[in-house]
């Protein structure tokens, strides 16, 4: 399957994809270790959904991943999101497998001026060994050009949640990837706590991430299990570090060997495929 994706839109603000039809909205941009397509499954209301299928032995990094990408990559403020299950690793030890939703601008010229490649980005992402844990991340820099085993300068924050217990587990602002965090600023680490989801599984659920983006602040949200807007980081830390370049919305799932969770490594290969399944995609209009 090439080009145009299936899904059955809304012509709405913003605009649901509920992945039953053929999309404007979106296509196909990566999948040497997967594919993409509708399937018919319990958990979606209309029995549809979109399967994001990581096959066996993926090479590491996104690129050998499973992704689609909003045809538009002109979206900036507003509010995205996604209802969906992340890749389920049950029985496979200690997968290096991530699910992925966010937004991202390909326009790495030094807009901001602190001398590093800007890389505009705000991700919502579950690790396939800890599916009860919600990574969100803001990220404005990003220089890959480094010498290989020298620290790479980066420019993000990024807050752990433990959704069971409610509990933050790490609210980071870095300035070298996996380095010291650094001093944290008003407006950075709130709420201090969210409302648990007793037995939260999004390997085995159906789960609503949703996030609102403003040039002074990034607001995330769930549902807790009686239909609450559960605020899970309501980031109004310096404007200069959120994105505000226009960007395209996506999602994947791929395989990585050096990011591991917060409950030690992380890094096996899938031997057999996995999965992800959306319900529905949200996109400002």
């Amino acid at each position: 399957m090439s080009g145009v994706l299936f899904a059955n839109s809304a012509a709405a603000a913003p605009v649901t994809e509920h992945w039953t039809g053929e999309s404007p909205y979106f296509s196909r941009t990566s999948a040497p270790g997967g594919t993409v397509g509708v399937v018919s499954m319990n958990g979606p209301d209309d029995g549809r959904a979109l399967q994001l299928r990581l096959g066996a032995r993926p090479g590491t990094g996104p690129g050998n991943g499973v992704e689609i990408s909003s045809n538009e990559a002109t979206y900036r403020y507003g509010t995205y999101g996604t209802r969906i299950r992340t890749a389920d690793c049950t029985g496979q030890g200690r997968l290096g497998v991530v699910t992925g939703t966010f937004t991202y601008s390909t326009d790495h010229s030094d807009g901001n001026g602190n001398g590093l490649p800007d890389n505009d980005e705000i991700d919502i992402e579950v690790l396939c060994a800890q599916p009860h844990v919600v990574w969100l991340t803001i990220w404005t820099d990003y220089d890959g050009s480094v010498a290989p085993g020298q620290p790479i300068p980066v420019r993000k924050i990024s807050r752990a949640i433990d959704m069971r217990t409610g509990k933050v587990l790490h609210n980071c602002y870095m300035v070298r990837l996996g380095g010291d965090c650094q001093p944290e600023l008003p407006g950075e680490n709130s709420p201090a706590s969210v409302t648990p989801v007793p037995g939260f599984d999004s390997s085995t659920q159906f789960r609503t991430f949703m996030f609102d983006w403003q040039p002074d602040s990034v607001t995330f949200w769930g549902y807790d299990d009686s239909g609450r807007r559960n605020v899970l980081w309501d980031y109004r830390g310096p404007a200069s570090r959120i994105p505000d370049k226009p960007s395209a919305f996506m999602q994947n799932v791929w395989h990585t060997d050096e990011w591991d969770p917060l409950d030690g490594p992380a890094r096996e290969q899938p031997q057999a495929a996995v999965s992800a399944y959306v319900d529905s995609t949200t996109l400002p209009r």
